[in-house]
């Protein structure tokens, strides 16, 4: 075999490598490229490379950590204890600390409890409202976008309904939700317990026949000038929760008299003679009870100058309260009392003084 091979490359020599030297370097370049191929091919074989094309490619969106989130979201109630009528007050405080565009920012407001339900959200001020694109539908507040580095300040006011009396407390949940680079994000706040003030109904009325159709009053009716006519007039008072320290008072006219005749189921009825004001004071009213009230006669004498009109019996009518569980004062003015008697049903507006 040895020997054939010698005669081989004799042969070529004299019949290719002689005649034209080009073919030696032909034929030694193709030895060269086949020995560098075998090396290349064990080369690889004996090295495995770790290539990491992530590191190549420039990813799309940074990863957002879910533990620090770039919203900053407070929501802040202004408010421990209220009354039903005036509103819960609510700040939300939103500041976008990333570099990304936030948008469809939405805050839900929910009582964690069935007992009250939101009528209505609305912003303190309108010109507020429209420069901040804030929208409000239902219990829910809204913004379409938040850009890098802005803060926000909303402030705002909560009605609800009541819809069990018994519970005087609300528990408000605010759920809110956005997104970055769409991707989307949610978290949910529980915040601090509201007391809620219970209501009084107090009433003062005037009779010279009773709702039976008794007569309480005596004189003449409707009043005459120079002509006394004596008339009784009720306080009265409940509540739906417990209150305590409650006064009443009202101030009599000139030409009406305090008569020292009183019913009084409840508490201290007074007359202070110098101020012309009558004092109702209960020390504590109870949930439920509607056994406080007092009575007290008057005596009318009407003057010309009242001729053709209905004449005043009581005026600066005022009550106050402090209500035990939400620790807020119950306090309203009420309408005077005049001998139109719009709770006497055989006497009503049949109370302008004539004359005699």
């Amino acid at each position: 075999m040895h020997k054939s091979i010698i005669r081989y490359f004799q042969r070529r020599i004299e019949r290719f490598y002689r005649p034209n030297r080009w073919h030696i370097v032909l034929d030694l370049s193709l030895i060269a490229i086949i020995i560098v191929l075998i090396i290349s091919f064990i080369a690889i074989n004996l090295f495995h490379p770790n290539f990491d094309l992530t590191s190549w490619v420039t990813p799309r969106h940074a990863q957002i950590d879910l533990n620090n989130p770039p919203l900053v979201v407070d929501v802040r109630l202004e408010d421990r204890a209220i009354k039903l009528s005036d509103g819960l007050s609510l700040n939300i405080d939103i500041k976008n600390d990333g570099q990304a565009q936030i948008t469809n920012f939405v805050v839900t407001l929910t009582p964690d409890s069935s007992d009250f339900i939101i009528s209505k959200i609305s912003t303190t001020s309108d010109d507020y409202a429209n420069n901040l694109a804030l929208s409000i539908n239902g219990n829910k507040i809204s913004l379409a976008s938040i850009t890098p580095g802005q803060e926000i300040n909303a402030k705002l006011k909560i009605y609800f309904k009541e819809k069990n009396s018994i519970s005087k407390k609300i528990i408000l949940r605010a759920n809110y939700e956005y997104y970055i680079n769409n991707q989307p994000l949610k978290n949910s706040l529980l915040l601090s317990d509201v007391r809620v003030s219970s209501e009084l109904q107090t009433q003062a009325m005037a009779y010279y026949n009773s709702p039976q159709g008794d007569q309480l009053g005596s004189g003449p009716m409707p009043p005459i000038v120079g002509l006394p006519t004596n008339l009784w007039i009720f306080f009265k008072t409940e509540a739906n929760g417990d209150f305590k320290d409650f006064v009443m008072s009202a101030k009599l006219p000139k030409n009406v008299a305090f008569v020292d005749n009183t019913s009084l189921i409840a508490g201290n009825l007074n007359y202070n003679d110098g101020s012309r004001q009558v004092i109702w004071k209960v020390d504590e009213i109870l949930s439920g009870l509607n056994d406080y009230r007092a009575g007290f006669e008057v005596q009318l004498t009407p003057s010309k100058d009242q001729l053709g009109t209905v004449a005043l019996l009581l005026d600066n009518i005022q009550f106050q309260a402090l209500d035990s569980f939400s620790g807020l004062y119950e306090k309203r003015s009420m309408p005077k009392i005049d001998t139109g008697l719009e709770r006497d049903i055989i006497n009503k507006d049949n109370g302008r003084v004539v004359i005699e």
